[in-house]
């Protein structure tokens, strides 16, 4: 692995957080009102039956009000943190305030007990969290790998749609070929790239 690479991710993270942890409440809240916004008009929205979201960290782009006014639409799960295979494993979802519970890494996921896992096969769309995006849709995220990870377990026809705050879109990222997955579709407040 390049150990350049590696350092400019890392720098690159903390002025991203940084940014991102200045943010108020309320400027979240209408960013991520803009952003979905904009999700919520792509065909690829529309057509989606099943759809992958996430649960938002602290300065994510929270996109849980599009999936309050989809549901019974369309099907929404959510990411279950397997520590021991270091992969994501998808749980179908039908309450947001009653079936997620506190995940290993302080994230909140479905609660294994109340949901049922989807065959990853099943998903239309994966809405990729992320820390940052470029042009070449190139995806930064928060380091881990997970979503890496899981990224190239997916079916080829299953749209993986990174999102974002415009201040996180950046002409070109430091990438790990081999390591790092492309989303199909970058989504930000006022534009997006297919």
């Amino acid at each position: 692995m390049d150990m350049a690479v590696s350092s400019e991710k890392r720098e690159l993270r903390k002025k991203l957080l940084r940014e991102l942890f200045s943010q108020s409440e309320e400027e979240i809240k209408r960013r991520s009102e803009n952003v979905q916004n904009s999700l919520s008009n792509l065909s690829i929205y529309k057509e989606a039956k099943v759809i992958m979201g996430y649960y938002p960290l602290r300065g994510e782009v929270d996109i849980l009000g599009m999936v309050r006014k989809s549901w019974g639409t369309k099907r929404f799960c959510f990411s279950v943190l397997d520590l021991e295979k270091e992969n994501l494993r998808p749980f179908e979802v039908e309450n947001l305030e009653e079936e997620f519970v506190l995940g290993p890494l302080g994230a909140m996921q479905p609660d294994t007990r109340k949901t049922k896992e989807v065959d990853v096969r099943e998903i239309d769309m994966i809405i990729v969290p992320s820390l940052a995006l470029d042009r070449q849709k190139n995806r930064l995220g928060r380091g881990a790998g997970f979503y890496d990870h899981f990224l190239k377990t997916i079916e080829a026809s299953t749209k993986k749609v990174g999102v974002i705050f415009e201040f996180q879109f950046l002409e070109s990222l430091p990438i790990h070929p081999s390591q790092d997955v492309k989303v199909d579709v970058v989504v930000s407040e006022s534009f997006f790239i297919e």
